[in-house]
């Protein structure tokens, strides 16, 4: 089943590894069944309490989402670097882990938000929010 809120497509997905929620930064738990939602466009993360709260518009979705009042039009660009973490660290965007030996992902000089290479695209301009 897809629930469709402010653009994204969100599902119910079980996820292999230790994920964070995009929205509220909390973990997401759970062992057996489906714990969170997964946008199947940009690839976001959040736990099932929160899918609802998601106020950013999604990043690979150029259609315009039907409730435009739950969409906050937000548009600050992030200015992603490439880091090296000296610990393990966690993307913001899809809540895995970045890994690696070095360049393990990209982290913005202004908000500090870490995320993969891959998911630094689909970031939402919220920066500093």
């Amino acid at each position: 089943r897809i629930h469709e809120i402010s653009g994204h497509q969100f599902v119910a997905t079980f996820f292999r590894q230790p994920t964070f929620c995009a929205h509220c930064d909390g973990f997401i738990w759970g062992a057996i069944k489906r714990q969170g939602y997964q946008c199947q466009s940009c690839r976001i993360v959040v736990h099932k309490r929160c899918h609802q709260q998601t106020v950013t518009k999604c990043a690979s979705n150029s259609a315009e989402a039907e409730d435009s009042t739950a969409v906050v039009d937000i548009d600050i660009s992030h200015n992603f670097t490439t880091h090296n973490y000296k610990s393990p660290a966690f993307c913001t965007h899809c809540g895995s882990l970045l890994y690696g030996l070095y360049h393990q992902g990209k982290k913005c000089k202004e908000c500090k938000r870490n995320v993969h290479t891959r998911c630094a695209r689909y970031a939402p301009k919220d920066c500093g929010i």
